[in-house]
């Protein structure tokens, strides 16, 4: 356990700092000088673009971030490694490969079926 938790702990650091440094590119991103020309509204365009493509890349991290706590608290409950759905133990080497992960490949895979499209 002791092993998944320093991965963890490492990855709930990287995430967070990935979101602040998204955040503070996305609200540094200055817009252009609206002089009214076409040229001003594409630029600045371009740069709501831009600000709204980071904030979205900060939002998927921030949901890793909460994928990472949710395994860390898990730790600490003891359930960590038990499938939340089936309680089953989940396989060392999908741990290994995605530490935060809840649930077996097989209630993943009909968990992503019976989500799918939803938002």
């Amino acid at each position: 356990m002791e092993k998944f938790k320093k991965v963890l702990m490492n990855e709930a650091q990287h995430y967070s700092k990935g979101i602040k440094s998204i955040g503070n590119d996305a609200m540094q991103g200055h817009m252009s000088e609206n002089t009214g020309d076409l040229t001003g509204f594409a630029e600045a365009g371009t740069d709501n673009n831009d600000r709204e493509t980071k904030l979205r890349l900060a939002s998927g991290e921030s949901h890793l971030l909460e994928e990472v706590a949710e395994a860390l608290e898990r730790i600490d409950e003891g359930t960590y490694g038990e499938c939340v759905d089936c309680e089953e133990d989940i396989p060392k080497k999908r741990l290994e490969v995605f530490p935060a992960a809840k649930r077996c490949v097989k209630c993943k895979e009909k968990y992503e079926k019976e989500t799918q499209g939803r938002y």
